[in-house]
């Protein structure tokens, strides 16, 4: 296995022949099970170069299986139709006597975005034992092997559905899924995040007035108040937030190590835990920016997916077990500066949200989201900068009177 430590290299853009490859990979398409798009057919081609250049044997070797000479030992891939910005795959290996599974994601030579497959390899070597020593419900990916030169990191597949899928996916007859524990899984959901927030926690501090004025200023989040029409509130928003800065240019708050995408999305379920994946975008941060992505995943659920999940339980509720979930472990509970704070956050949440969901469809699913979801959101969004907007406008300064470090104090107190 190689270490996290490993230097990387810039890697050049590489150019290959589908054509040329050769490998004893078998190797199971996208295309198999439907039609598939010009990316995915892109990133499977991509995933079978980097796979087939490292070869069968080393993936029989680090998945920790001996190579059979009597029968042979077998290498199949299987691509992955995924959203994402990265080729992902199934590998699965199997011997005379043994079988088992890794799963496997790729950065593209070519990708320059903010994901960054050395920081998951890092989370999931550092941060992730750590959760699940004090909670083995609690967990991510056991990581396998991290190969910086080829951009391929390889972990432990987790062979269920994500807790979106099991929370909101209409679903009809009897199906064993609905005896889970929702309850449970909510709560494990706050737990963990409480818990990572509490183990990455900084003495390094900010001020989260000046992140949340950059996320407002940012171009991703006017553009999103432009075409759902809330001009006005924006600018109304963004005053009210340079008034508290400049008037508490000194407000401080911890930072710690964020997911970044925090939502049911990234939460999957299966062998009675849950199991956080996909921390790419992980950073230092503030705890507001995850608690807030995933309230914002309810703030935009379409009614068909909503009703859904309300019909396993309240959706009020299932955010009310999260947030008790998550302050059992966080590093402080929220104070009535905090609170006036998430309202920002909230909004921006929101956007981010909104904006993703524009930027996820091509073709007739771009037009059919934006004449029939778009004005579903419309009104939510709207509605949700009024009521925002008209608490900001009653909230005193002099809420966010507190002494530096109170968020390192009131972990102190907690921990003893």
């Amino acid at each position: 296995m190689l270490g996290g430590a490993e230097r990387i290299k810039r890697r050049p853009h590489l150019l290959f022949d589908m054509q040329t490859i050769t490998s004893t990979l078998d190797w199971e398409s996208v295309a198999e099970r439907g039609a598939c798009t010009a990316v995915e057919r892109a990133n499977e081609q991509y995933l079978m170069f980097v796979l087939s250049g490292l070869g069968p044997e080393a993936l029989i070797e680090v998945a920790g299986l001996r190579f059979s000479q009597r029968t042979g030992s077998k290498v199949r891939v299987q691509a992955l139709s995924r959203p994402g910005v990265h080729p992902v795959g199934v590998v699965h290996v199997t011997n005379d006597v043994a079988s088992t599974s890794m799963f496997v994601k790729v950065q593209r030579a070519d990708y320059n975005g903010g994901q960054n497959l050395e920081r998951e390899w890092r989370f999931l070597s550092d941060v992730g034992p750590l959760i699940m020593a004090e909670n083995p419900a609690l967990r991510s990916p056991n990581p396998i092997a991290y190969y910086p030169e080829r951009g391929l990191l390889l972990m432990e597949f987790v062979p269920g559905d994500s807790l979106k899928q099991h929370l909101f996916e209409i679903k009809f007859g009897i199906n064993p899924t609905e005896r889970l524990n929702f309850a449970r899984l909510l709560k494990y959901t706050g737990q963990w995040l409480g818990s990572m927030h509490r183990f990455t926690l900084q003495n390094a501090c900010g001020n989260p007035l000046e992140w949340l004025l950059q996320q407002f200023e940012s171009p991703r989040t006017r553009e999103v108040f432009l075409r759902y029409s809330q001009n006005g509130n924006y600018d109304e928003l963004v005053s009210i937030l340079r008034r508290c800065l400049d008037l508490k240019p000194n407000f401080r708050r911890n930072l710690c190590q964020v997911h970044g995408e925090f939502t049911p999305i990234h939460v999957m379920v299966a062998n009675d835990a849950i199991y956080v994946v996909d921390f790419g975008n992980s950073k230092l941060g503030y705890a507001y920016e995850d608690v807030g992505l995933f309230a914002a995943f309810y703030d935009c659920l379409l009614p068909w997916r909503a009703a859904a999940g309300a019909n396993r339980m309240r959706l009020d509720r299932q955010k009310e077990l999260f947030l008790n979930g998550y302050f059992e472990q966080a590093p402080a509970v929220f104070r009535p500066a905090d609170t006036a704070i998430m309202r920002w956050v909230r909004l921006i949440s929101l956007a981010r949200m909104l904006d993703g969901g524009e930027r996820r469809y091509t073709g007739w699913g771009k037009w059919a989201y934006s004449r029939l979801a778009q004005n579903i959101l419309r009104g939510k969004f709207t509605a949700l900068c009024r009521v925002e907007l008209a608490a900001l406008r009653e909230t005193r300064a002099d809420v966010l009177d507190e002494e530096p470090h109170a968020e390192q104090v009131a972990f102190e107190e907690k921990t003893g």
